[in-house]
């Protein structure tokens, strides 16, 4: 999509005026930058130093062309900063900043709301949330964001990676997941399928399989670390 300016504020549709109310209530409401701190929730001292991962998704794709994600991420105490490339949009990046909250010990609940901004091929303001929850060997993760598109009020568009995942050791997980992206290039308005994971001390290994047993299935493997 080319630029052509940022459509006037009257004309924007209904869908756009609702990411703006999403982003406004990420950036207000009480697990913004402004709640209590991650160290005052789960009684931990936060960590004076950054600490780093690098993901990379490769999609395998029979019908079309193969394509790579990239994501790089920082933390420092709750504060977290994200990087991706092809994530929102191909040849687009994007940038976040965000405030990380979590609490428990039984059932545990780690969230991340974040701001950020697309630009490349798709320009837009993104806000966005990550959200992991987990009881004993299960666990479930929610990446979403919506996109609010500068260019094309009406490309404007709600992504979404879900996993529900299952532990049974430290080095192994499994599960169900789905995701609703521009990027998989099938007619699918939803991705459903399974993963395997290893989880060695450097950080990730995984398959995905989506859409298994119809036309559209394709392969996706992810490698992931952290130090």
């Amino acid at each position: 999509m080319e630029i052509t300016g940022i459509p006037a504020v009257s004309r924007l549709s209904a869908r756009t005026m609702r990411g703006w109310a999403f982003a406004v209530f990420l950036c207000t409401s009480p697990i913004s930058a402004s709640a209590v701190p991650l160290d005052s929730l789960d009684g931990a001292t936060p960590s004076a130093g950054w600490t780093f991962s690098v993901d990379g998704y490769y999609y395998s794709i029979p019908y079309d062309d193969d394509f790579f994600i990239p994501i790089v991420s920082a933390d420092r105490g709750s504060l977290h900063l994200e990087a991706r490339y092809n994530y929102e949009d191909f040849k687009t990046g994007s940038l976040f900043g965000g405030w990380t909250i979590s609490t428990g010990e039984m059932f545990t609940v780690e969230l991340t709301p974040m701001l950020g901004m697309a630009f490349g091929q798709t320009t837009g303001i993104v806000p966005a949330f990550e959200l992991s929850l987990g009881y004993g060997v299960f666990d479930f993760y929610d990446e979403s964001e919506y996109l609010i598109d500068l260019e094309d009020e009406g490309s404007s568009y709600l992504y979404s990676w879900l996993e529900l995942g299952v532990s049974p050791s430290d080095l192994f997980r499994f599960g169900l997941t789905a995701q609703r992206t521009r990027v998989a290039g099938t007619p699918l308005e939803v991705e459903r399928g399974f993963f395997l994971q290893g989880t060695p001390a450097f950080g990730t290994v995984s398959v995905y399989v989506f859409n298994p047993f119809t036309d559209y299935w394709f392969l996706m493997f992810g490698v992931g670390l952290a130090w």
